[in-house]
Parts: C-alpha cells; sequence; structure tokens
C-alpha cells in the first residue's frame, strides 16, 4: 500500500502570514507594555490586515526570510523575538543557536499561539482562511491524485482540529477525514508522524512518499526508509535545496511540477 503524505503549511497552504498574525500578536499579549513590538505594536486585525502589510514591507520581508527555519509553533517567538532586537541571522543553524539560547517558556507560548488563532477562526473561518492564498497547482494534483484512489494523509506540525475545517469545497475543493491528518500531537519531529501512519495502515515505511517544505524532517525520516521530497516553493532558502540535493533528497522546484513528479515516483 503506498501512501503519500502531503504536510499542510508551505506545500499546501501559504500560511506563512496568518502564523505571523497570530505570533505578533500573542507575542504582544504576553509581554505588554515591555514589549519593544514590530508593526508599530499595533495588533493584527482583519481590519487593518492589508494596510499594516504595505506600511511595514521591511518587517513583513524579515519576517518572510525567518519564516524558512521555522520547525515548530514555538518557534514563531524566535522570529518575533529576533525582529524586535535586530539580531542577524544567516542560516538554520544561526537560528537554531539564537533560539536554543533564549530563556522562556515556549509550551505557554504555544498555548497563547493556538488560542490566537482559535480565536479569529471562530470570528470567521472564511476571512481567515483567506488571510493567506493557497498552492492552487498542489491543490490539482491532491484533487487527480484523489481521483486515482491514491491514499493521502496530511503530515502537520499545526493542531488537526485548526486546519480540518479548510478541507472542504468552499476552501481547499477536497475533503479529508480528520483520521487522516497527523498533526502535532503525533510527536515533535515528523519521523514520529511517518511511524504512526505506517501502524494505523499497516503500510512499510517505505512504502511512504513524504513532500515538505522544512529540510530538517526530511532529514530525519529518509533515515527510516520513507521516500522524501523537497517542496522548492514552500519557506525553504536556496541554501537548502542545494543541501537536499547533496543528501540524495529529490526537490520539487515549482508546485506545477507536484503531481507529475510524485505520479511518476508513486508509479
Amino acid at each position: 500500500m503506498k501512501i503519500l503524505a502531503v504536510d499542510y503549511d508551505g506545500v499546501i497552504s501559504d500560511s506563512a502570514l496568518k502564523s505571523l498574525f497570530t505570533s505578533h500578536n500573542a507575542y504582544c499579549k504576553y509581554f505588554g507594555s515591555e514589549a519593544k513590538r514590530n508593526f508599530g505594536g499595533e495588533l493584527f486585525t482583519f481590519d487593518n490586515w492589508e494596510e499594516i502589510q504595505k506600511q511595514y514591507k521591511k518587517e513583513m520581508d524579515d519576517y518572510r526570510r525567518l519564516r524558512s527555519y521555522i520547525e515548530l509553533s514555538g518557534d514563531f517567538f524566535a522570529i518575533i523575538k529576533i525582529m524586535e532586537e535586530q539580531v542577524q541571522v544567516k542560516d538554520q543553524q544561526e537560528f537554531v543557536a539564537y533560539r536554543n539560547q533564549l530563556q522562556f517558556d515556549y509550551p505557554f507560548f504555544r498555548e497563547l499561539f493556538f488560542k490566537e488563532k482559535e480565536k479569529w477562526q471562530e470570528k470567521s473561518f472564511r476571512k481567515w482562511f483567506f488571510l493567506s492564498p493557497v498552492f492552487k497547482e498542489v491543490i490539482k494534483g491532491i484533487q487527480r491524485f484523489t481521483k486515482e484512489s491514491q491514499k493521502i494523509v496530511i503530515a502537520t506540525s499545526n493542531l488537526g482540529e485548526a486546519i480540518h475545517r479548510a478541507f472542504q469545497p468552499e476552501y481547499l475543493g477536497f475533503e479529508m477525514d480528520i483520521e487522516d491528518i497527523f498533526d502535532k500531537n503525533f510527536g515533535k519531529h515528523k519521523a514520529e508522524h511517518m511511524q504512526a501512519i505506517a501502524k494505523k495502515y499497516d503500510a512499510k515505511l517505505n512504502e511512504i512518499y513524504f513532500i515538505d517544505d522544512q529540510l530538517s524532517y526530511l532529514k530525519g525520516t529518509d533515515v527510516l526508509g520513507v521516500n522524501v521530497f523537497l517542496a522548492g516553493w514552500g519557506y525553504c532558502t536556496e541554501s537548502q535545496k542545494e543541501e537536499a540535493k547533496k543528501e540524495k533528497i529529490t526537490v520539487i522546484e515549482e508546485e506545477k511540477d507536484f503531481y507529475p513528479v510524485l505520479k511518476q515516483a508513486l508509479s
């Protein structure tokens, strides 16, 4: 039984901006008046979101660059802190080193992060969904695989309940059972997700084909025998792509190649 495991953030959904929306608000609420605060210290809302992006273009660009280094939801705290302190971080190793030296209650921030996300989803899930675009060619590819009866699951560091509502015709254009979403509760690393997927569907690890935009997750799962692919249209950097190629990890450069490359691999 061959299984296609697809990451959500950065492969299906360009949710980088939604994560900024949530993490910035959580950060400001956590630190209150002690925060130096990015974006003029203004909390994001559905009403001011578009204007703030235009007004603070440099901060938006800084955030997009740093987003490439995210592994866990708590890492968004490190990004906001780096931007606030104007720390120079040039690669994944420097990001991890900076994150690890911070004395901070990451579990508590993660809870704030998800509470803030839930709050805005409850206000208007439709507005929340459309804060960020989706990768349309990936959506088309998944729809084709579904029609071909290819087994597809989601392997995400997000909360399954937070993204499950998006898997509807009016949003992503296809449905996904929540039982097929392996979320952050299955482990910190995607290797744990792969093992859970293999166990649930009685499949071998080398029968799983996993695509993610975070190289560190792929490097931890390929050793299990899982077939791994790096999504070049996500948040990975050019240096991460080069490193992937050196590690013999297939890089799918453009989203239009999602279906043909994976179709050939699965055949």
